[in-house]
């Protein structure tokens, strides 16, 4: 018997979502992920070229691709609801900013540049999916969500970004999105 995909159920959530600015965004929070399942929210990060966020664990782990998914963004609506509206548990996301900015793939597509803080940061191709600590810190129907929300072109689970400037990124912080 085939598989019937019901997932069209959360394209109401993700509408019902505070629309987020298509050009100047802003940083909600800044994260480091600074061991297993730990995270420190520092208001400010150092970025550079080929590592990423200075302190963050990331580059140690098996799925990193030094140049391809050196930052993590997520866009904070989505994340806020994921996290049941409780901001202590957003950090556990895994992704090094919280924005507020449409990341769609009709927005960002891959080569857009973003000016974050002093640093300047680069879409890449590369999707950004739930991974397994994702569904085990905020639920399968979670997973579910940002999955369908990803087949949709909305990158739920958020971008994937390279460096191309070293700078710093702090809380707060403009985000210009520059076009290719």
């Amino acid at each position: 018997m085939p598989l019937i995909d019901l997932s069209f159920r959360f394209d109401p959530w993700f509408n019902a979502l505070p629309k987020s600015p298509t050009d100047h965004g802003r940083v909600h929070r800044v994260v480091l992920r600074t061991g297993f399942g730990e995270r420190a929210t520092p208001g400010s990060i150092r970025v550079e070229q080929g590592k990423g966020a200075v302190g963050d664990s990331w580059p140690t782990h098996k799925f990193s691709l030094a140049g391809k998914n050196e930052i993590a963004i997520i866009n904070v609506h989505v994340l806020r609801s994921l996290a049941n509206g409780d901001e202590t548990k957003m950090p556990l996301s895994g992704d090094q900013l919280q924005a507020d900015l449409d990341l769609s793939e009709a927005n960002l597509p891959p080569g857009t540049r973003l000016k974050v803080g002093s640093a300047v940061l680069e879409v890449t191709d590369l999707p950004h999916r739930p991974c397994g600590h994702f569904v085990e810190r905020f639920g399968a129907t979670a997973a579910k969500k940002v999955a369908r929300a990803n087949r949709k072109g909305r990158r739920g689970r958020g971008v994937l970004c390279r460096v191309l400037v070293d700078g710093t990124i702090s809380d707060g912080d403009e985000i210009v999105v520059e076009r290719p």
